[in-house]
C-alpha cells in the first residue's frame, strides 16, 4: 500500500523547482529514474525507494479536481494547475513525511495546495494541512 499526496500547483513545475522541493525532502536522499522518464525516485543510502514522484500532468478541465478529490480540494486549487503526484513507499512514516515536505516544497514555490488520501501525522496526531 501507498501513501499517496498530490501537489496542485499554478505555475508549471520546472527543473529548479522539482530539484528545490526534492532537496527540501531530503538531501541525504539518492535520485533514481523509472517509467521510461516518467517518474522520479528518491531511495535511501540503501538503494530503497521512499518516494515516487509522478511527471507534471496539466489539468485541463478544473472539474477534474472536483471528481477526483472532492469539492472542498477543487475549491482551494488554482485554474488552471499542474498536477504532481507522490507516491510514499508503504504506511513508513519517514517516508510518509517525504511525500509531505516533497510536495509542500512545491506548493511554496509554485503556489497551490496539496491533497493527501489520509490526514498527515505530526507528532503521533492527524492533521489536514489547509493551503
Amino acid at each position: 500500500m501507498t501513501y499517496d499526496v498530490v501537489a496542485l500547483v499554478e505555475r508549471p513545475p520546472d527543473v529548479r523547482g522539482l530539484v528545490d522541493a526534492m532537496v527540501r525532502a531530503g538531501a541525504e536522499l539518492k535520485v533514481r529514474g523509472g517509467g521510461d522518464g516518467a517518474v522520479i525516485q528518491l531511495c535511501d543510502p540503501r538503494g530503497r525507494t521512499l518516494l515516487s514522484i509522478e511527471a507534471a500532468q496539466r489539468v485541463e478541465v478544473a472539474s477534474e479536481v472536483e471528481r477526483l478529490l472532492g469539492a472542498e480540494t477543487a475549491a482551494r486549487t488554482p485554474d488552471p494547475c499542474w498536477w504532481v503526484e507522490a507516491r510514499a513507499a508503504g504506511s513508513d512514516p519517514a517516508a510518509v513525511a517525504l511525500a509531505h515536505r516533497f510536495a509542500d516544497g512545491l506548493v511554496d514555490r509554485l503556489g497551490g495546495t496539496v491533497w493527501s488520501a489520509r490526514p498527515r501525522l505530526r507528532g503521533g496526531a492527524a492533521e489536514r494541512r489547509p493551503a
